[in-house]
């Protein structure tokens, strides 16, 4: 008698394992790789705004001989806000134009906010005549100290 030969296309239990076992892997190292980047994409975002809004602070600083008084809402209204200045031939701005997503309200009111949508700190020194600074990634304040974002 003869013994049929039955021929299996498909795969063993064991190679479909190794299969999605390597998947998984990739799929791990995409994702952490995707969060480090979108970290890493908030940061410089955070950085940029300082640097914008250090220019910003300039540009007042020349027409003004002075700093705007500290609170991020006193800085918003200042560098951006025309009707806080009504008539005050001294006033060039708006030294800065905000984005929407920039900003917690409306000017006037509104606070600008860093890429985790917290608010900006901003203070006036002495050495620096101001700082502002971002809670960075750890989302804590640290008054410009360990992961705070920072314009000094």
């Amino acid at each position: 008698m003869k013994s049929k030969k039955t021929d299996c296309w498909g795969f063993s239990l064991m190679e479909m394992l190794a299969v999605i076992a390597i998947i998984s892997v990739l799929m791990g190292m995409i994702l952490s790789g995707g969060n480090q980047a979108k970290q890493h994409a908030r940061i410089y975002k955070t950085k940029a705004m300082i640097a914008s809004l250090d220019t910003a602070l300039a540009l007042y600083h020349t027409d003004f001989g002075a700093y705007p008084g500290a609170g991020n809402q006193n800085l918003v209204n200042l560098l951006a806000d025309a009707a806080t200045y009504s008539g005050n031939n001294d006033w060039h701005g708006p030294y800065i134009s905000f984005k929407k997503q920039d900003l917690n309200g409306v000017i006037p009111g509104a606070t600008v906010i860093d890429a985790w949508g917290y608010d900006y700190y901003y203070s006036l020194g002495t050495v620096p005549a101001y700082k502002i600074w971002s809670r960075g990634p750890d989302m804590q304040n640290d008054n410009g100290m360990n992961d705070d974002l920072i314009s000094w």
